[in-house]
């Protein structure tokens, strides 16, 4: 059971056998969005999976404040390439 999600075995089972691990990144290989993020379905909601990794691992993102992958590849889900950051410092690392 994690932290901020009601999440059975199975279903976490279900999503790391999406995850490929690299020698640096940990690479989402499900689902994606427009934009390139991993999407995962948990009881009928899609949610981020970087967002959920960072949260199962770390801590509560707190409102307002969104993550920012350091590693600059979107389909990773490694919580150690995440920070949280304001949307202002997102888009000017984005630059």
């Amino acid at each position: 059971m994690c932290i901020f999600y009601n999440i059975e075995q199975k279903l976490l089972d279900r999503f790391w056998n999406k995850v490929l691990f690299t020698t640096d990144c940990w690479e989402w290989t499900g689902c994606k969005t427009v934009n390139g993020y991993g999407r995962f379905n948990i009881c009928g909601k899609m949610i981020r999976v970087h967002r959920l990794m960072y949260e199962l691992y770390k801590q509560k993102i707190p409102d307002g404040l969104e993550l920012d992958h350091l590693c600059r590849n979107r389909k990773c889900v490694n919580p150690e390439h995440l920070e949280v950051v304001t949307h202002k410092e997102n888009i000017k690392r984005g630059e």
